[in-house]
C-alpha cells in the first residue's frame, strides 16, 4: 500500500502541491509568530494541531515522538487527543527502545529512516501490521499516518496524525500537512535545543546555577558575594574500598551513596555544586540578609543531613543482605559568606563557591572520623540553628588560623559510627 496516492499526471501533482502551500500558509504564519515565544512543547504541539483543524484537516489524535539527550529519558511522547481537549507529555525512560512496545511501533521505522507510513484503516484491505493500527481501528479511526520530522542536526523525530472522519485524510490534507512540517520542525527544534541545554546544565551544575549561566553569567571573574549554609560529606575509607573492590562495584557503591545523599539536599532546597571524588559540596543559599532566613536555611540543611544519614544507615542493611560492602559517611555544616560565580581558565570555567568558609567546612568534615560522629558543624551554624547542640570542644584545624569549637546535635549517638 502506498503512503499517498500520487496523481499519475505530473501536472496534477504540481497543482496539488501548489494548492497545499496555499492551504498551509495560515499555519505557517502561526508557526512563524510562535517562533519568538518561549512556550512549552506540549503547548506548541497542541496549537499546531488546532491550527491544522482550523484549515479543515480532520485530526482527532496526534502524537509527537522526540529522542532526548537526557540522563533519565530516552525519548518523550506528546499525545494530543480531541476528546481529552489538549496535549500531555509522556516520558520514555532509557531501555524503552528495547521494549516490545517500541519494536512494534511505526515510530521505530521512522527513526530508522523509513519514508512516511500511511494506513487507511477504513479500507477493508488495510493491513493491521502495527498494534497502534489495531487500537485505532477498534477506536473508530479511519486513517493514520506517521511522518518524519527531521532537525538540522539529522535527529529524526516522528509526528503522527489519525482521523475519524469518513474517508479519512484527502490527498490535499496530506500534502498540506507536509507543507507545514518544515516550519513546525524549525520552531520545535528551537524549543528542543533550549530545553536540552537547560536539562544538561541542570544535570551538571544544578538548577539554580544553570539559570544564572543561561541568563548570561558566563564571564571569568564574574562573582558575587552570597551568604549560605555550606554542606559537605564524604565516604569513610574510600581509598581502601576502591583498591579492594572490582571497578564495577566501586562505581555502583558511589552511585548508591551519591543518590542517597543528593536526594535530601534537593528536597530541602539545597543545590549540589560539586562531586569531588567521593565528596559532595552543596549550598543552601540565604536569600535575604536576615537572621530569620539564615535560621530557615540552617534548619533545611540540618534536615537534609539527618535525612541523608538516616537513608545511608538504612541502606547498609540492604547492601549487606545483597552481599555488597557497606559504607560509612559523614556530614559537616557551616554558614558564612562565600564568593559565588565563575573561576578558571579563559575557555574552561567552573561555577562554584570559594572563600575561607568553604575551607572551614571541609576541615570540619575531616573531624567526623576523629570524633566518631557522622554529623558535626561549626559554632556559626550552631548559633543559627534552632535545635539543641552539644559541644565537641575546640579543635585546631589544618590551614585555619584560629582553633574552632565544633558541635553535634544534642541527641546524636555518642557511640562510634
Amino acid at each position: 500500500m502506498t503512503e499517498v496516492d500520487v496523481p499519475a499526471n505530473p501536472d496534477d501533482d504540481k497543482d496539488l502541491r501548489r494548492q497545499a502551500r496555499l492551504e498551509a500558509q495560515p499555519v505557517i504564519d502561526w508557526l512563524t509568530d510562535m517562533g519568538m515565544r518561549r512556550s512549552r512543547i506540549t503547548m506548541l504541539h497542541d496549537g499546531f494541531v488546532r491550527q491544522l483543524i482550523n484549515i479543515g484537516i480532520p485530526v482527532d489524535r496526534s502524537t509527537l515522538h522526540m529522542p532526548q539527550l537526557h540522563p533519565q529519558l530516552r525519548a518523550v511522547t506528546v499525545l494530543w487527543e480531541a476528546e481529552a481537549g489538549g496535549a500531555m507529555e509522556i516520558p520514555r525512560v532509557h531501555g524503552v527502545e528495547r521494549s516490545e512496545f517500541f519494536q512494534q511501533s511505526p515510530v521505530r521505522l521512522i527513526y530508522g529512516g523509513s519514508p512516511p507510513i500511511r494506513r487507511r484503516i477504513a479500507d477493508p484491505d488495510c493491513p493491521v501490521d502495527f498494534p497502534i493500527v489495531k487500537d485505532l481501528k477498534e477506536g473508530g479511526f479511519t486513517d493514520y499516518t506517521a511522518r518524519p520530522l527531521p532537525f538540522s542536526n539529522k535527529q529524526i523525530n516522528t509526528v503522527t496524525l489519525a482521523s475519524k472522519r469518513e474517508g479519512g485524510f484527502s490527498d490535499l490534507d496530506i500534502a498540506t500537512v507536509d507543507a507545514c512540517l518544515p516550519a513546525f520542525a524549525t520552531v520545535l527544534e528551537l524549543r528542543h535545543v533550549y530545553r536540552t541545554a537547560q536539562t544538561l546544565l541542570q544535570t551538571y551544575i544544578g538548577p539554580r546555577t544553570s539559570d544564572r549561566v543561561l541568563s548570561g553569567t558566563i564571564t571569568r571573574g564574574d562573582l558575587e558575594r552570597i551568604n549560605a549554609v555550606l554542606w559537605t560529606c564524604d565516604l569513610r575509607d574510600f581509598t581502601a574500598l576502591s583498591e579492594t573492590l572490582p571497578k564495577e562495584a566501586v562505581i555502583e557503591l558511589l552511585d548508591d551513596y551519591f543518590e542517597i545523599m543528593a536526594q535530601p539536599v534537593a528536597a530541602h532546597g539545597g543545590e549540589i555544586l560539586k562531586f569531588i571524588g567521593d565528596a559532595i559540596l552543596a549550598i543552601f543559599p540565604i536569600e535575604e540578609q536576615k537572621e530569620g532566613d539564615a535560621c530557615r536555611a540552617c534548619r533545611e540543611a540540618m534536615a537534609a543531613a539527618r535525612d541523608a544519614l538516616a537513608a545511608a544507615a538504612a541502606a547498609q542493611g540492604e547492601r549487606q543482605e545483597a552481599g555488597k560492602p557497606a559504607f560509612r559517611c559523614g556530614v559537616a555544616l557551616h554558614v558564612g559568606d562565600v564568593m559565588y560565580g565563575n573561576i578558571g581558565a579563559a575557555d574552561r570555567l567552573d561555577f562554584t563557591v570559594i572563600g575561607p568558609a568553604v575551607n572551614l567546612v571541609c576541615r570540619i568534615e575531616a573531624l567526623n572520623r576523629d570524633l566518631a560522629l557522622p554529623l558535626v558543624y561549626s559554632a556559626a551554624f550552631a548559633r543559627l540553628w534552632t535545635g539543641e547542640s552539644r559541644s565537641l570542644g575546640v579543635h585546631a584545624l589544618k590551614g585555619i588560623a584560629e582553633p574552632q569549637e565544633v558541635f553535634t546535635p544534642a541527641d546524636s549517638d555518642p557511640s562510634p559510627e
